[in-house]
């Protein structure tokens, strides 16, 4: 791969970390507001520490992408600790949604 093209390759995964960021405080926005709305306080407290957790998923993946921006070109870090916690925040969220999902199938009956 040339040096131009290693360039634009950074960028877009950049640019990829800050889709991912932005899409991580809007559910974090969406699972605060389901925490204060919700009547289970067990779920309730789920709901919190999955905001909290995507809040971390912002920090990190802001972090990357300075640090895909601020190094010269082709002198990037692999990101593995990075993915490695995003993923892991991903799946816990994933299953504090379940949760959240059947509190609501339970509460609808």
């Amino acid at each position: 791969m040339t040096s131009p093209e290693a360039g634009l390759a950074a960028e877009r995964t950049s640019l990829a970390w800050r889709r991912t960021a932005i899409a991580a405080m809007a559910n974090a926005v969406l699972f605060l507001k389901a925490a204060f709305e919700s009547d289970w306080r067990p779920v309730a407290v789920a709901e919190f520490f999955a905001c909290m957790a995507l809040l971390v998923v912002t920090a990190v993946c802001v972090r990357r992408g300075q640090v895909l921006h601020s190094h010269r070109k082709g002198d990037w870090s692999h990101g593995a600790r990075g993915i490695r916690a995003t993923a892991v925040a991903i799946a816990g969220v994933a299953v504090v949604a379940l949760l959240f999902a059947v509190e609501y199938a339970v509460l609808q009956k």
